[in-house]
């Protein structure tokens, strides 16, 4: 679709650029502003995904002259350390698969479940630090996977690679995975 957008811009310049009049023409000006609008939400994507919220918080402002908007600050609300407890994942996911949805990302809802979660629901996180994180109580879990990467309140910013984020997950039944369109737990 950016690649469209950039023709349309690119013919309505060049058709148009012999316009008389002091003035740039109306088509002139609305591709400009396409073509800007793709660039600030393209650059703010690439800080975003590399982890630099507060960075891309900031671009966003300076680009803009305006507020972030709610999406951008809710996504860096996720990976503070009051949302790393077990069942603050659904909240999580959802703004962070936001910003990206709002960036042009493509992300997608990951669901991690126990085999046997009506006996034993519990799903640990190994953390850097050599210590174990609850992250749930019930068998029930859920994050972001983007570009081959896991993005959740236990990741940091920059997320980290899916085959390293599952690796890091112990519980005592299998944990299986499935893409879904919700975070909500489906029965």
């Amino acid at each position: 679709m950016s690649f469209l957008r950039g023709c349309l811009a690119m013919f309505l310049l060049v058709g148009l650029s012999g316009t008389a009049g002091a003035t740039a023409p109306v088509a002139e000006v609305v591709a400009t502003q396409v073509l800007a609008a793709d660039s600030l939400r393209a650059h703010t994507f690439s800080l975003l995904a590399r982890g630099q919220v507060a960075e891309a918080i900031d671009y966003w402002v300076l680009t803009t002259g305006k507020e972030a908007p709610a999406w951008l600050l809710a996504a860096r609300a996720s990976f503070e350390a009051s949302k790393q407890v077990a069942g603050a994942c659904q909240g999580v996911a959802q703004s962070i698969h936001t910003a990206f949805t709002q960036l042009g990302g493509k992300p997608e809802f990951v669901q991690l479940t126990t085999e046997h979660w009506e006996s034993v629901g519990y799903i640990v996180f190994k953390q850097g630090n050599g210590n174990e994180a609850s992250i749930s109580h019930t068998g029930y879990h859920v994050l972001v996977r983007m570009q081959g990467r896991a993005y959740g309140a236990y990741t940091g910013a920059a997320g980290m690679p899916w085959a390293e984020y599952m690796s890091r997950l112990g519980a005592h039944s299998a944990i299986t995975e499935k893409v879904v369109n919700t975070t909500a737990r489906v029965p």
